[in-house]
């Protein structure tokens, strides 16, 4: 078997022919010309790929993840609702609890002050005057007379939106004929005194819509109403009179 002319050797060798200077002879190893062309480019893109992931990693530290939107279903708000109520009365039962444990010390310094008039409201027991708190605030008023049935419309403003104000508010209407209350059931305890726990519950953040509707027509020439809005626990928020409106001449 003959053998090869030329045997595979460990360099490789380049002619520059630069004339007319004699040519130059370049010997490269074949281990350097694959750590040039294999090696180093493997290395660099392993390292440019390291530096991006460096870079990206870095990046979505600071971005936050991602927050899926939910969704609330008619059942789960009105779980929410209730939730929101349940803590409400706990606080107001606490307060309540706070206050009836107070009550001598309230009364001894509430002696000196003007009680607030309460026209046929029974005083509440150890009902404090939060009347200079102004809490909430009455706007809109608007009043009519209707065939078979009186109504006074008005907004319940809290005045501070941060703090939500819940409570009771009653309303009376003076006529030639005397006093009704509104809610209806309010009517009965009139001789006796109406318990403000009577009144129409209510809750406002902002602003709230109240409409009282009176079944009685008013008589005489002029009518008007008293508001008061107590607390939860019985304490005095408010007290307004309103207007008197005319209304003419009821046979």
């Amino acid at each position: 078997m003959k053998e090869p002319i030329q045997q595979s050797g460990s360099e490789v060798s380049i002619v520059i022919y630069d004339a007319p200077l004699p040519p130059r002879y370049l010997r490269f190893s074949k281990k350097f010309i694959r750590t040039l062309f294999v090696v180093v480019p493997i290395v660099l893109g392993l390292l440019i790929l390291g530096l991006l992931a460096y870079g990206i990693g870095s990046r979505a530290k600071d971005v936050p993840a991602p927050t899926m939107p939910t969704v609330v279903t008619d059942e789960e708000a009105k779980v929410q609702s209730l939730e929101a109520e349940i803590e409400s009365l706990k606080s107001s039962n606490v307060a309540l609890q706070e206050k009836l444990s107070g009550h001598a010390a309230t009364s001894t310094t509430a002696n000196g002050q003007e009680d607030p008039f309460l026209l046929v409201i029974r005083k509440p027991y150890g009902m404090q005057n939060l009347l200079s708190e102004n809490r909430v605030s009455l706007d809109q008023f608007e009043f009519i007379p209707e065939k078979n049935k009186t109504s006074l419309k008005f907004q319940i403003i809290s005045n501070n939106s941060e703090n939500r104000v819940t409570g009771h508010v009653l309303v009376f209407m003076i006529s030639g004929n005397g006093i009704v209350a509104y809610p209806t059931d309010a009517n009965i305890g009139i001789d006796q005194g109406v318990k403000y726990s009577l009144g129409e519950p209510f809750a406002v953040s902002r602003l709230r819509p109240t409409n009282a509707e009176f079944s009685n027509i008013p008589s005489g020439n002029s009518v008007k109403f008293m508001i008061y809005i107590f607390t939860r626990e019985g304490d005095l928020l408010l007290i307004k009179e309103t207007e008197s409106y005319k209304i003419g001449n009821k046979s």
